[in-house]
């Protein structure tokens, strides 16, 4: 069972950046099913490292989007980024050092924060870029 499913109002209307974001919610129900029902910690492990590699570079293609239309938002958008590959950095770092376990609630923070930044911040770039 999905964590989440993907509906239009996370649409941008940004091409590339709506590919970007179907895919992090994609990773984030493989990470979850992964915890609830794999006992193969190499699966997770593989998932781990996808999501954060395709994470920074989606946020690095925003990134530079919002510098080409010279965004005014820019240094607050990326601070958000900053926050989000943060908090992945934590849950690889915590995983491979066994300190903490991988549950569903760590996944379920990152999906409230994604979805928040989507239908808040993401919204803001894409009225932006629509007007340029």
């Amino acid at each position: 069972m999905p964590l989440t499913e993907w509906d239009s109002r996370y649409e941008l209307g940004v091409h590339g950046i709506d590919n970007h974001h179907r895919k992090l919610v994609e990773l984030l129900n493989k990470a979850y099913d992964s915890i609830l029902y794999s006992t193969d910690n190499k699966e997770l492990q593989a998932i781990l490292a996808e999501l954060i590699k395709y994470a920074d570079y989606h946020f690095c293609t925003e990134e530079q989007m919002m510098k080409e239309a010279r965004f005014k938002g820019l240094k607050s958008h990326v601070s958000n980024h900053d926050t989000f590959r943060t908090q992945l950095a934590a849950l690889k770092q915590n995983y491979h050092s066994g300190a903490q376990r991988v549950n569903t609630d760590i996944v379920l923070f990152l999906w409230n924060w994604l979805e928040k930044h989507i239908l808040r911040d993401d919204k803001v770039l894409a009225a932006s870029l629509a007007q340029k």
